[in-house]
């Protein structure tokens, strides 16, 4: 209602079983979404942006025995009449991501940006076992997108591969032990001009290399022990773990420091200990 636009978005879906649980699935989609509403409020131009609009292509071959399943999916998303900044023709808002600080991304726009993303995920999980489950992916990716001056760069949140890796065991129907591994290639951001920067003391984004550079890979173990006890009929859950049990470092942010005039990388928490008691009654 905001834009007074109505759109109409179609959806397609087939899947085909053959032999033994396998089943191939395909699927086609139109989509639309409002730019997001503060960016549209902040000048009075912005509101005659358009819907965002993407295409979404997806195949994929699946099976399922028991409590088991693998699958590979292929996927592209097409992206069009994306908002895009009408001073800057490097930036578009799928570039910005939460790299920028909001008060600094609030300018005219344009639905004029254009974009891409398009992988490959692969799943393996077992669900039903006695004792044990696991679930691992992996997803191979990427994420390009445009502003006026028609060049695709690295979307904010263009991660080539992630892969994750979840499970526990169950050594008596009282204890039990889980764990979860992730590993992603490190996040794109956008460097400060830090001439610029450091003579005004503020900081001052180097607009000819938006996500030019790219963090660190993030690597995180989190690790939980489980003690189930019985009061009163009722179920009492005590846990205790570790999160980030490596205690890395992993890349959070990238700032302008005033106070030294220079620019910093923040770190995300170390190892951190968790203890906890679930009581249902």
């Amino acid at each position: 209602a905001y834009l007074d636009a109505t759109r109409v978005s179609p959806r397609l879906g087939a899947s085909y079983g053959f032999g033994d649980g396998w089943r191939l699935k395909g699927s086609f989609g139109q989509y639309y979404q409002q730019p997001p509403f503060l960016f549209l409020a902040a000048f009075a131009q912005n509101r005659q942006l358009s819907p965002i609009r993407t295409e979404h292509y997806v195949g994929g071959i699946e099976r399922r025995s028991g409590g088991a399943r693998v699958s590979a999916e292929v996927y592209r998303k097409n992206y069009s009449d994306y908002p895009v900044a009408a001073e800057y023709p490097q930036l578009s808002l799928a570039n910005i991501g939460d790299t920028f600080n909001v008060r600094e991304v609030l300018f005219p726009l344009v639905g004029q940006g254009r974009g891409q993303a398009y992988g490959v995920e692969f799943v393996a999980e077992q669900k039903t076992r006695d004792r044990w489950f696991g679930e691992v992916n992996l997803a191979l990716s990427r994420s390009r997108h445009a502003g006026l001056d028609g060049i695709l760069r690295p979307g904010a949140f263009d991660y080539p591969v992630v892969f994750n890796l979840n499970g526990g065991y169950a050594f008596t129907p009282k204890w039990s032990l889980s764990t979860r591994f992730a590993w992603l290639s490190g996040r794109p951001y956008t460097p400060f001009d830090v001439a610029a920067s450091t003579a005004q003391r503020r900081p001052i984004y180097d607009l000819t290399r938006v996500n030019g550079e790219r963090a660190p890979d993030y690597l995180r173990l989190d690790v939980r022990v489980d003690r189930t006890f019985r009061i009163n009929g009722n179920d009492v859950l005590l846990f205790i773990g570790v999160q980030n049990a490596t205690n890395r470092r992993n890349f959070a942010s990238y700032s302008w420091n005033r106070r030294s005039n220079t620019p910093e990388f923040n770190d995300q928490l170390g190892a951190f200990p968790l203890i906890g008691l679930d009581w249902k009654f």
